[in-house]
Parts: C-alpha cells; sequence; structure tokens
C-alpha cells in the first residue's frame, strides 16, 4: 500500500488519459489518408480502459469487497474499422476503376469531442495530485 494512495489513484487516470490523447493525435493526423482499395490503410484507434483490480478492503466498520480508489489501466487499444471504408473519390491518382479509395473512415468531429473530454480528464487528475499533495503538506507540516 503507498504512503499517498490519491495520488497514485489520480496517476493512473494521467497515464491512462494520456494514451487516449495520443491516440487522438494518431487519428486526428491520419484522417485524410487515402490508400488504392487493395492497399493496406491507416487504422483508426480507440482506447478500451477497465479499473484496476484490487483485494477487498478491511475498513474500521466493517469488510467491504467493493474495491476502493484503486484507478483505471487500458486494457486494450483496438481498431474499429480495421479494412477502413472505400470512398468516392474519381480525381484520387490512387482512385480503381469505379473512382474509390480506401479511407480509414475517421469522424474528425468525433475525434475533436474525444479530444476535449481526454483534456478535461487529464486535467481533472492533475487537479487531484495537486489537492492530494497540498493536503498531504499541510498533514506533514501539523505534525511536525
Amino acid at each position: 500500500m503507498s504512503l499517498f494512495p490519491a495520488i497514485d489513484v489520480a496517476a493512473t487516470g494521467v497515464t491512462t488519459e494520456q494514451t487516449w490523447l495520443d491516440t487522438i493525435a494518431s487519428n486526428v493526423a491520419n484522417v485524410n489518408d487515402q490508400s488504392a482499395t487493395n492497399q493496406p490503410i491507416y487504422q483508426e484507434q480507440e482506447v478500451l480502459v477497465q479499473p484496476v483490480e484490487t483485494s477487498p478492503v478491511t475498513g474500521v466498520a466493517d469488510t467491504t469487497t467493493t474495491p476502493v480508489g484503486s484507478g483505471v489501466q487500458v486494457d486494450a487499444i483496438v481498431t474499429p474499422l480495421p479494412n477502413g471504408v472505400l470512398s468516392y473519390d474519381p480525381t484520387s491518382t490512387l482512385a480503381n476503376a469505379q473512382g474509390y479509395v480506401k479511407t480509414p473512415g475517421i469522424s474528425l468531429a468525433q475525434q475533436l469531442g474525444n479530444l476535449v473530454n481526454a483534456q478535461t480528464s487529464y486535467q481533472a487528475n492533475v487537479a487531484v495530485i495537486n489537492q492530494a499533495k497540498t493536503a498531504y503538506e499541510a498533514i506533514l507540516g501539523i505534525q511536525a
């Protein structure tokens, strides 16, 4: 068990949100990619998150089997459209005879919405770390 559990929990959030921000950046960078229909294309990435596994906690009053203050972790990074989508663009040099090219099928609007959520979550976790640090410093000052 850590001496500073609130900081540890918030740190798992910061790490997870950083992974989410990295995947969003990669998705946005590749939003306009094109390839020939018979060639591979960039695959959009989505982060799946799960709670950190913990043991039951024995409290002062009773024992609970609910994990308390454990944090989160990246479970997997998945690709929802592994083969991309076909888009009609007959002016592209990569278009097939019917005028289609392969694109990642990434929604820029969805990525920007995800970016706002990830940024807000990241900032909230950093705020928790800063507040916990202030509280711990105050406790140490009282005990000294």
